[in-house]
């Protein structure tokens, strides 16, 4: 028997239309509810609501968190977050004829996933990469895959000798598949943004290099990610996180490598050391505390993998975007952007 916060489920249709479409892409998850309701040899189930009774179903009947489709996959959780819609579509062509790249490019684009074919495109540059960072990228994970596929993708711009350098310089202190994306891009953005013309390749790597250091001497202090109680905050975690951030001196980085790729995009260095450096990034993560602080919400999303939900704060002033993980971790992401700091 199935209780929903107290209350005895009799029928499958006593369940909302868009939770009956999140069960029939359950593999077996129908059949097993049916005989849930019905059987009263079994020990009750009591819980609190739709969505935990569905991942209850998805964890025991599967062992993992992902509804796969032939096109592609996302954890539970992320489908949970889809509208009704498109979680009725998706229920609708799971797993047929019309579970492909052309009838889903549309959904999947404007919930932020990525298909299988999109995966497929980071296949050149992981096979480029494993032969100096195997231990990075021999065997990488779905979100791995997802953080690579999307990085490929900001890359088809970029120049090809560019890419070849950032690379280069990114693969040289990168711990992990993120840190090697944003010290590329730190690369990339010094190149494009911060440098003078007509450097020779040794001048341009040693002045983006002293940067590196530069910032490497005062980021550690800022690796201090406050977080929120996700038992206590559940569906109003987008008033947790303002809640947070006027409670907290600043919200941070939860990586060097992310402070770093963000920082140098808000702080002018002027070869600055020391204290003034100091100073403009307490001054910039205060501006950012008081966007998150005092602007509504603009956007909400979890990711593919469910790992992650991005908080997105606009104004006139910028933008932040805030990450939030599973247990509850609370840090800036990298495209943070204050405009006209003073």
């Amino acid at each position: 028997m199935i209780y929903l916060n107290g209350q005895q489920l009799n029928a499958i249709g006593g369940l909302s239309t868009k939770s009956q479409a999140v069960l029939a892409m359950i593999s077996g998850g129908q059949k097993w509810l049916s005989m849930c309701i019905t059987d009263t040899s079994i020990t009750s189930i009591n819980v609190e609501s739709e969505n935990q009774l569905l991942k209850l179903i998805q964890s025991g009947l599967t062992g993992d968190n992902y509804i796969r489709f032939n096109t592609f996959r996302a954890d539970i959780d992320k489908i949970l977050s889809l509208s009704d819609s498109d979680a009725a579509q998706l229920a609708a062509i799971r797993l047929s004829a019309n579970d492909n790249e052309a009838n889903l490019a549309v959904l999947l684009h404007q919930n932020d996933m990525l298909s299988y074919g999109d995966l497929a495109k980071s296949a050149d540059l992981i096979s480029q990469l494993v032969q100096k960072r195997p231990d990075l990228f021999q065997a990488i994970s779905f979100s791995d895959m997802l953080t690579l596929a999307d990085f490929t993708m900001q890359q088809s711009e970029v120049n090809p000798e560019l890419q070849t350098q950032s690379a280069e310089f990114a693969s040289a202190t990168a711990a992990t598949v993120s840190d090697f994306v944003n010290l590329s891009l730190f690369f990339q953005y010094a190149q494009q943004h911060l440098l003078g013309e007509n450097l020779i390749p040794q001048t341009q790597n040693s002045e983006i290099q002293a940067m590196y250091t530069q910032l490497e001497a005062v980021v550690e202090p800022y690796l201090f990610t406050p977080s929120i109680d996700m038992t206590t905050a559940g569906g109003n975690m987008v008033q947790s996180v303002p809640d947070l951030a006027r409670g907290s001196n600043f919200i941070g980085y939860i990586t060097v490598s992310s402070a770093m790729f963000n920082l140098i995009q808000n702080i002018s260095l002027n070869d600055q050391t020391g204290g003034g450096l100091t100073t403009a990034i307490n001054n910039y993560l205060a501006a950012v505390k008081n966007l998150i602080s005092f602007t509504p919400l603009a956007a909400n999303r979890l990711s593919q993998d469910g790992a992650t939900a991005s908080l997105k704060f606009q104004s006139g002033q910028g933008i932040a975007n805030v990450g939030v993980d599973r247990n509850g971790t609370v840090y800036l992401l990298p495209d943070t952007k204050i405009i006209n700091l003073n």
